[in-house]
């Protein structure tokens, strides 16, 4: 998958998850916050299928909206002193992040395995 895709569909997630935290409602930030989890996990495996380094491209650039976000609020940091929403939006990314990467590991230690089955 193209760098671009993953990170529209990144932006787009990030949206759902965003418009969820604006209702308000527990169950449909956790359910947004888990689908764009599993949809970067599954993205960045599937990527990792064609070349490694494709799929850790595709797991950066999912989680690069978030990080953009986070790196928005370093206004509220600095000019405010609130370092909530930074903290917050930092850790999404880190997490969407890592959910990304072990999809990549996961194809990685599969490939590691059949390729030590064939000796």
């Amino acid at each position: 998958m193209q760098p671009i895709k993953a990170s529209l569909i990144g932006l787009a997630t990030f949206f759902i998850f965003y418009l969820s935290m604006l209702s308000i409602q527990l169950p449909w930030m956790l359910a947004a916050g888990i689908i764009g989890l599993l949809a970067n996990t599954f993205l960045s495996g599937f990527s990792a299928l064609y070349h490694l380094r494709d799929g850790m491209l595709t797991a950066l650039a999912y989680s690069a909206p978030l990080a953009v976000f986070s790196a928005l609020t370093v206004g509220d940091l600095v000019l405010h002193g609130k370092s909530g929403p930074f903290i917050f939006w930092c850790t999404a990314a880190f997490i969407t992040l890592c959910a990304g990467f072990l999809g990549v590991a996961a194809i990685y230690l599969f490939r590691l395995a059949r390729s030590g089955n064939k000796q």
